[in-house]
């Protein structure tokens, strides 16, 4: 048991790293969630109290909806495939591949680029008319679209750009996974004459199912917060098809200059995301409990 002196000591040295998450995490989290019951204009110094009024103006305000619905397919969509890709990705690297060292560089070097060059990069290999992508669709007789001005093609060409930067980071966490599997398992497996998809099915993803719930986590969170790729590749058009929730609060924030309306929105925001992630989490739980 620690003596007093001890803990004495830790509480000094966790003093700073505490001071600086209060400042930068705290601190505005508090401001914010404040100013949401205040009705607060930017060009006018003047705030009023207004209760729960800005919160009941974004429950009631159509586009707050829509923006929840394209952030909800575009985190589904992306999120699913990236895992998917991933999982796969990692496997062919645990097979062996020739140049496996040379192959890990190439897939893992998107997530040096910072979101923000990544959307740059995008928007421009998916220019309709002399992008990169459209280039590739030529040369195969195929007539590629307008990507990030059609309606029907914006936010598939934002999934496709953040599978490309993010998956990488599945690859990653599953491919450690892989290399901390146990060695008996595997070798009881081919003695009872297993098949490869007996031994992944039976074995193998049993030790990934934590993994891959923490991939969930962190991945959902990151895609329900995605800004920078739809800043930089459509500003959340064509009209509001790519306008997702965090776009929605920095339009109403930025360009409407209603802070208190956009505090609300992004404690509302918070919220979700908070129940999102404590289901992954709970999930997550059971499994450790071995309930499923």
């Amino acid at each position: 048991m620690a003596s007093r002196q001890q803990r004495r000591d830790r509480l000094i040295f966790l003093v700073p790293s505490m001071t600086v998450l209060a400042v930068i995490l705290v601190y505005p989290l508090a401001y914010s969630l404040g100013l949401s019951f205040y009705n607060y204009y930017l060009p006018v110094p003047r705030t009023t109290f207004v209760g729960l009024e800005n919160f009941r103006f974004i429950l009631a305000d159509d586009a707050f909806w829509e923006a929840l619905g394209v952030t909800a397919r575009f985190t589904g969509a992306a999120v699913a495939i990236e895992v998917v890709l991933g999982i796969a990705v990692a496997l062919l690297l645990d097979a062996r591949i020739p140049c496996r060292r040379f192959v890990n560089t190439v897939v893992l070097l998107p997530m040096a680029i910072t979101p923000a060059v990544a959307g740059l990069l995008m928007r421009w290999m998916f220019e309709s008319n002399w992008g990169l992508v459209n280039y590739f669709l030529g040369l195969a007789g195929v007539r590629g679209p307008g990507w990030t001005g059609d309606p029907a093609w914006a936010l598939w060409s934002i999934i496709l750009a953040d599978v490309w930067q993010n998956t990488p980071f599945v690859i990653l966490v599953v491919y450690a996974g892989l290399q901390s599997v146990p060695v008996e398992p595997l070798e009881a497996a081919m003695v009872d004459g297993a098949s490869r998809a007996q031994t992944l099915a039976h074995v193998v993803f049993p030790f990934l199912r934590p993994l891959v719930l923490f991939v969930l986590i962190i991945r959902s969170m990151d895609a329900f917060r995605i800004f920078d790729q739809v800043f930089v590749m459509t500003g959340g058009g064509p009209g509001t098809t790519t306008q997702t929730i965090t776009f929605y609060n920095y339009v109403m924030a930025f360009r409407q200059l209603r802070m208190g309306r956009a505090s609300a929105l992004g404690v509302i925001t918070l919220l979700i995301l908070s129940l999102v992630i404590g289901a992954w989490i709970y999930l997550l739980y059971r499994r450790e409990k071995g309930e499923w």
